[in-house]
């Protein structure tokens, strides 16, 4: 009997045992909103909380709440001395990498350095040297404007080819303060002139050799232009035209069919000069001006730069007979010019003051020229300088 007592007994512990937990029997975990658990003041260390937001369980690790259940696509990423990392790798704070910008820098020796900034730098040195620099022009070479003076420190612009990183100036004579590489084709040389006029050559040296502008670097007393008036003898005239030695008149026959020139008063397009004339009215029509080759045609597409004045007491620029637009007002009396500077440019004066640069610069000297179309049309006091 006893022994089918305790039989029965065992039996009943053992379905006790296999019977599920009821949901008192569960032991509950402390939970809480995300915000309520970061509000808490001093939590113990391991203590245990149920995050309702994101449906995990959290444990305090003495220093912040850290989740325990993973979400299953977890990832850990390791900064180095090449990148940088922010974020906490959440869907709300994902994790952000960012990497070292490399740079690549060319050397005044003509190498390059690549670099991050971390890692030790990685040089290249060319194996087989570039160019042999050539020096093709300068802004103190023979006729230029930019006129350089003795004992005197500016900038010397240097033009051509094949300038690098290790190219050096040199100037006979001269003193080098101070090189700047502007580009491949042009150099700044702060310069300081000896005390002896003169051309002095100009060389450029770099890794693959030497390139010389013999005479580029010339050194001269100045010399003013010369003013001169156009005598009867040297003025031509063609159409029905006369001239006094002072005024330029238009006789007979309305059209662009007459003109005075004159070919014994020569403007170079590499030393300069000017064109000064005055209008006697301004109700009539003629273009006056300077011409590369003023005995081929009396017409005006034959004036390669030309001030047109017109019978609304307005200047209009024409250039081989294109019109440039009107630019400016004018009266009896006053004074037109038309200036070639030594390096070509040409502007337009009047009573001095510029009222239009043109974009074309001169090529082959030039002389004074006209085409005039009003009968009784005048013009005077003709000065080229020169």
């Amino acid at each position: 009997m006893k022994k089918l007592l305790y039989i029965v007994l065992l039996l009943v512990i053992k379905v006790t045992w296999a019977q599920a937990p009821t949901a008192n029997e569960l032991v509950s975990i402390h939970s809480a909103t995300l915000a309520e658990i970061n509000a808490m003041a001093s939590p113990i260390e391991g203590s245990l909380i149920y995050n309702t937001n994101d449906k995990f369980l959290y444990q305090f690790n003495g220093t912040l709440w850290q989740k325990l259940t993973p979400e299953g696509n977890e990832t850990k990423i390791i900064a180095n001395g090449n990148v940088s990392i922010s974020g906490t790798g959440t869907t709300a704070d994902p994790y952000v990498v960012s990497s070292i910008k490399s740079t690549f820098t060319t050397n005044p020796d003509g190498s390059f350095t690549f670099s991050n900034g971390i890692d030790p730098d990685v040089n290249f040195s060319p194996t087989v040297p570039g160019n042999t620099p050539i020096v093709s022009n300068s802004n103190a070479g023979t006729g230029n404007c930019s006129q350089f003076g003795l004992n005197e420190t500016r900038d010397l612009i240097i033009q051509g080819a094949y300038f690098d990183g290790s190219s050096t100036v040199a100037v006979a004579g001269q003193t080098i303060n101070s090189v700047t590489i502007n580009s491949s084709t042009q150099i700044t040389a702060n310069i300081t002139t000896g005390g002896a006029y003169g051309n002095f050559d100009i060389s450029v040296t770099n890794n693959a050799g030497l390139g010389t502008l013999v005479g580029g670097f010339v050194l001269q007393a100045s010399s003013p232009l010369s003013t001169n008036s156009i005598s009867v003898t040297d003025m031509v005239l063609t159409g029905s035209m006369t001239y006094d030695g002072n005024i330029l008149t238009k006789t007979a026959t309305a059209g662009w069919n007459a003109q005075g020139y004159s070919l014994n008063h020569e403007i170079s397009n590499i030393k300069g000069g000017r064109l000064d004339f005055t209008p006697n009215q301004t109700n009539l029509l003629a273009m006056i001006g300077l011409s590369y080759d003023p005995s081929s045609s009396a017409s005006y597409p034959n004036l390669n730069y030309a001030m047109y004045i017109v019978s609304n007491s307005q200047i209009q620029i024409r250039e081989s007979g294109a019109s440039l637009g009107y630019v400016s007002s004018y009266a009896a009396g006053d004074v037109l010019s038309i200036d070639v500077d030594c390096l070509g440019n040409v502007t337009y004066l009047r009573n001095d003051n510029i009222i239009f640069t043109s974009s074309r610069k001169a090529v082959s000297p030039l002389y004074f020229d006209s085409s005039f179309y009003h009968i009784g049309m005048k013009i005077s006091n003709i000065l080229m300088k020169y």
